[in-house]
This record gives structure tokens, C-alpha cells and sequence, in this order.
């Protein structure tokens, strides 16, 4: 099964910098994460994981990744067919990665992975803090240089990477050691009750500034550079966070245990965050052009020759129109469930559904974004609901296209 591959200027480690870049298969999360994330059946193993477009920030160009070990049924039940040879051939794994990392430094991530993994499943009631620390950061790096959910700050990631590449060695090294671990802190808030599949994803804000917000299996975590001068208090979207309760490397490990409403108003912060904040297709391109450059360098380019080439490539995406359906994949999966309850004759209220979290407002905000739309000129036939809130005969439903091409 073919992984994504990145573009990049030399075919060195992007950590040690030293040797080739030969490990395939390399994850950006680790999958102790993805498996509790992507999982068709609960089942915490790998290869899994079906992964929908929407739960990544920067999905490639396929709809869907199927794991080699989800059932056949279950992808026949999606698809509606059995796999086809083609579909196979194009199913990328949208969670490895090729020639990133050498052998031996994807194995020093493994130190980190298996100590918090021993941590995150129970069978330990705590976890050094320097193992943790270095953990998050080693998650927010092969984030950044995977392009997967955030873009850091030229002077963050590079920063990271030194400390990691300096500090990750065996499990008694790294708590022994004296060593600096630089000036970061973390916070953590993780969901009290658990979640289900499709209540996560792997999401980051996209503006390349602390605080850095990741949103992960049950996690979302939010990165700090400077953690000495933070005030008492920070904010990171709606939230007040005493700066005690940011987790640094000299001090014992802890979380914020928040509901699974808490959990999807901070997704969906990330999503707007992405939307509203991000580059802009054409920055985001030259941005990763740039940075590869400076990977390849060891260090970033001068950030005002770097402004002035941003700048340019702003003018180019502020000639786009900006259009966008928020959360319209639930709308397609509430319409579709209403029309399963009306088939068995069962009452049904996708208000009320726990596996959509949806509410007025979102109602609110679909109906203007078809609205918009609709002023642009795009037809909004097919769009589930819209014949329905807009109260337009004249729209084709969501059912109506369906059931055109539903097999007879």
C-alpha cells in the first residue's frame, strides 16, 4: 500500500540531518493515537483505520483510506460495491509517510511512543514528565514537517527539532539527563467520557503562531514558545488557562478533563481557525516551497524576503472568492439517517444525535452559507436540506439525487 511522499530538496533525516532519509512508513502521529482515532471497529491495531477527508486538515487527492486490515464487508458497505483493483491501487495511506526519516531516528521516536503509550492505555498511572514533554513536541514536529493540520513558525520548528534531536535517546537517558529542553509548555485537555469514531481527527490550527492548537484521538493540546514570560492567565479560543496548569518538563504531568461538547466546540474553533486564519491556497503552496528550502539549510531565510513573497502570493488569493458549507458532511449524514428513520417508520431528530453534535446555530450558519452560495451563482441542488430550509420547490433535494442513482 502506497504512502503519502512529500516533496523535498535533499534525501537527508529530517531529524538527525546526517543519513538518508530510507524508513517508509513512517507515522506523523504515532499510531497509538490514529488506531484510537480511525478505527472501524474500536479495535486499537494497526492498518485499521478508515480515513474520511474531512477528519485531516490537508487531505491528497483520494476520497478515503481504507487500512489493509478493515473488513471487506465493512469497505463493500461503504462503497457499495466490493473494492475494485483501480480503487485499490489509488487507496494512499493518508496517516505514513516515505523517506522522511532514517531507521535509526524513527526507532528513538519509538522510546517516546511506547512509554506514553504504556501511559495513555492505563497500564501506568503516570509518566515522567520530561518523556511526555518531549512526546508532545516530537508530535507537533512530525506535524509541521508532514504538513498535517499545523504550520509552525520557521523559529519554532527549528527549534523543536534540536531539542529532539539533541534529547531523544534511550528511556534512562532522557529522565537522568540535565539538559535543557528549552522554553515550552503545554496544555492538555482530554475528554472525560471517551469517544466514538467521527467525533476526531487529526486537526491543527494553520496560522503559524503560538499557541499551537492540535486536536487528536481524545486530546486536544494547545503548544506555547516563551513559557517563562507567559502571563497567570492565557487564552487559547474561548478558554482561560491559569499558567499552572501548563505542563513544562519540570513539572509532574497532568490534564484538563473536558465533556465531548467542550471537545467539539474546540474542533470546531480549528476548523474556522483553518478557514478564516490559514495561508490561503497559493501562501500555503510557496510557504512549503520556502520551507523545504530551509530544511535543506538547517535554518530559516530571512523573514523579510520571506513577507515580500508572501505578500505576492496574498494578492493572488484575495482574488478567490472564499466559499465554504460549514459542517455540511453532518447535514449529509443526518439527511441520511432521516431518511433511514422514515423508512422504519422510527422518529428521528438529528438535534438530538450524539454522533452529529449539531444545533441551531449550525442551522443558522448552513442556511447562510447556501445563501451564499446561491449569490455567487453556484447551484445548491443535491445539497442535503436545502430544499428544505430555503422552503425552494425548485431545488433539487438531497434525496431526489439519490435516489437517481441508487441501484434498482
Amino acid at each position: 500500500m502506497k504512502s503519502r511522499i512529500i516533496p523535498r530538496n535533499d534525501s537527508l533525516c529530517a531529524l538527525c540531518r546526517i543519513r538518508e532519509a530510507d524508513k517508509t512508513g513512517s507515522h506523523m502521529v504515532p499510531n497509538l493515537l490514529t488506531a484510537v482515532t480511525f478505527s472501524f471497529d474500536g479495535k486499537t491495531k494497526r492498518d485499521r483505520e478508515i480515513v474520511e477527508l474531512y477528519h485531516i486538515n490537508n487531505p491528497e487527492d483520494n476520497a478515503i483510506y481504507y487500512g489493509s486490515q478493515v473488513a471487506p464487508e465493512k469497505i463493500a458497505e461503504d462503497l457499495g460495491h466490493e473494492i475494485t483493483d483501480e480503487e485499490l491501487e489509488k487507496n494512499t495511506n493518508l496517516l505514513c509517510y516515505d523517506n522522511i526519516f532514517c531507521y535509526q531516528c524513527e526507532n528513538r521516536f519509538g522510546v517516546l511512543e511506547t512509554t506514553y503509550g504504556e501511559y495513555y492505555k492505563g497500564l501506568k498511572n503516570d509518566i515522567n514528565p520530561r518523556i511526555a514533554y518531549l512526546f508532545w513536541l516530537s508530535v507537533y514536529w512530525r506535524m509541521a514537517i508532514g504538513y498535517m493540520g499545523i504550520f509552525m513558525d520557521g523559529e519554532d520548528e527549528f527549534a523543536l527539532r534540536d531539542i529532539l534531536n539533541k534529547n531523544i535517546h534511550s528511556y534512562n537517558e532522557i529522565i537522568n539527563s540535565k539538559e535543557k529542553l528549552g522554553d515550552y509548555g503545554y496544555v492538555i485537555f482530554r475528554v472525560k467520557d471517551g469517544i466514538i469514531k467521527g467525533d476526531s481527527g487529526i486537526l491543527g490550527t494553520r496560522t503559524p503562531h503560538c499557541p499551537y492548537v492540535i486536536l487528536v484521538a481524545d486530546y486536544v493540546v494547545a503548544l506555547f514558545n516563551n513559557y517563562k514570560k507567559l502571563h497567570s492567565k492565557v487564552h487559547i479560543f474561548n478558554w482561560e488557562i491559569y499558567k499552572e496548569d501548563i505542563n513544562t518538563p519540570d513539572k509532574p504531568f497532568d490534564y484538563i478533563e473536558i465533556s465531548i461538547e467542550e471537545f467539539y466546540e474546540f474542533r470546531d474553533n480549528i476548523i474556522d481557525n483553518g478557514y478564516n486564519e490559514g495561508l490561503g491556497a497559493e501562501r500555503e503552496k510557496l510557504a512549503r516551497k520556502i520551507r523545504e528550502y530551509e530544511r535543506s539549510q538547517g535554518k530559516p531565510v530571512n523573514k523579510y524576503e520571506v513577507k515580500k513573497l508572501m505578500d505576492m502570493a496574498h494578492l493572488v488569493d484575495s482574488e478567490n472568492v472564499h466559499l465554504r458549507v460549514r459542517k455540511l458532511y453532518r447535514f449529509e449524514a443526518a439527511y441520511m439517517k432521516m431518511i433511514e428513520a422514515q423508512k422504519n417508520g422510527i422518529s428521528y431528530d438529528f438535534l438530538k444525535d450524539r454522533q452529529l453534535m449539531l444545533n441551531q446555530e449550525d442551522i443558522n450558519n448552513y442556511i447562510a452559507d447556501l445563501q451564499n452560495l446561491r449569490k455567487h451563482n453556484y447551484s445548491i441542488d443535491g445539497f442535503p436540506f436545502a430544499k428544505e430550509f430555503l422552503k425552494d420547490e425548485t431545488i433539487t433535494s438531497f434525496e431526489e439525487i439519490i435516489n437517481k442513482y441508487r441501484p434498482t
